[in-house]
This record gives structure tokens, sequence and C-alpha cells, in this order.
């Protein structure tokens, strides 16, 4: 199930992935990869699964599969550390790269990516931050919102909780607000961080709306 937008007289579609598409500019936009934090988590010995490359990849392998774009853009935190693409194998590197090909990759700089090493090893486009079209693409939300433009931008992680019968559960969400969107975390190891939360209270409007992301379904709360 995707939900459908009009922003900016573009289509928006929301993907339970926790990616979004613009239609006419054939842009698929995710947020928040976090390629290689199994490893970075290994270092410090909490060993885990070393499959969320893996996993992350296919993810987006799966939406260009589905919407073949043109462009594709991540709004930061790509890679969870600056040394990622030192650790994490060829082989990885290689099937990104397979993925990237006849295609407009632009990578934003996130907070734990800004000093990225060896970025020469991928074909895309480095960028603080994008502005495209009316849309400007960046990491983290900024204060004050540019003039006629709408925002994209991660960083957050944002999770929801639902209640029903009296069990709490748990989703990731897109954030969804007059002239921003914040999307959740892409990547398979990644926490968050529930929209009530002081951090998010404090930038948030109190007019906006959430997309929550259930099991290939999306819910508009």
């Amino acid at each position: 199930m995707y939900i459908k937008k009009k922003i900016n007289n573009f289509t928006v579609i929301f993907n339970p992935s926790g990616a979004i598409f613009i239609l006419e500019l054939s842009i698929l936009v995710i947020s928040d990869l976090h390629i290689g934090k199994s490893h970075s988590i290994a270092k410090y010995g909490n060993f885990l699964p070393p499959f969320d490359i893996d996993d992350t990849i296919g993810k987006i392998k799966s939406n260009i599969d589905h919407y073949n774009p043109k462009k594709i853009i991540s709004l930061g935190d790509s890679f969870h550390e600056s040394d990622t693409l030192n650790i994490i194998s060829e082989n990885h590197i290689k099937n990104l790269n397979e993925l990237f090909k006849n295609r407009e990759v632009y990578l934003i700089d996130g907070n734990h990516d800004a000093k990225l090493k060896c970025k020469e090893k991928l074909n895309a486009i480095f960028k603080e931050s994008l502005i495209l079209n009316n849309f400007n693409f960046t990491h983290i939300k900024n204060s004050q919102s540019i003039k006629d433009l709408f925002e994209f931008s991660g960083h957050f992680h944002p999770k929801v909780t639902i209640t029903s019968n009296k069990i709490k559960y748990k989703f990731k969400c897109f954030i969804l607000g007059e002239n921003f969107c914040i999307l959740p975390s892409f990547g398979t190891y990644t926490g968050g961080l529930n929209i009530n939360s002081d951090v998010l209270k404090k930038i948030l409007p109190k007019k906006k709306k959430v997309i929550a992301i259930g099991k290939n379904k999306l819910l508009e709360i």
C-alpha cells in the first residue's frame, strides 16, 4: 500500500520501505542508511550478525526495480562512520555502484559521514545539501524554512507509538508538515526517536501529519 500526495505540484509517493518517490522528477529519496553499523558496533565488543548491509542494499534495489528512478538522493548518514568504505567489503561497494549505474546519485552529508573517507570508491556526487526544482534536500531539518522551498530531511529516525487494546506498538514513520517532511531511517540496524520526545517537540509544529509504517502498509494519522 502506498500513499500519494501533491507537494509543490509534484506527485510524491510514500513507500512502506521508508522511501519516497517524486514521480514527475523520477527521484527516489531515502535517508539514514547507516551502512556498516554492525561493523562499528563489533569494534566495541557488541557483536551483531553483519547482514544489515545486504539487507539495506536489497531494500534499495527493490525500490530501484519498482520505480526505475533517474536520480537517487540519500539524505545523510548513508554510512555509519568516516572509515566505513575502508571497513565494508569491496563486494558491497561493487553492489552499490551497480545500483547507482546510469543514474544521478547524490549523497548528502550527515553527522555520521560528513568526513567520509575514500569517497572516490562510489559513483556518486557528495553534497552538503541540494536544491532541485522547489525542493531542498538536507540532513537535519532547518529551524527556519527557506522561502518557496519544501524541505526533505532525515537525521531523527522518527517513530510513533500506537495503542490498541491497551498494547503499545512502535512504528517508524514519516513526519509531514506544511513545508517539510522528515523521513524515517531506511537502514536495517537503525533505532528511532519518538515523535513525542522532548527533542522533536521543540522543532515540530503542532499542525503536522504522521504516516506510520506497518508491514507492507502505511497508516496516516
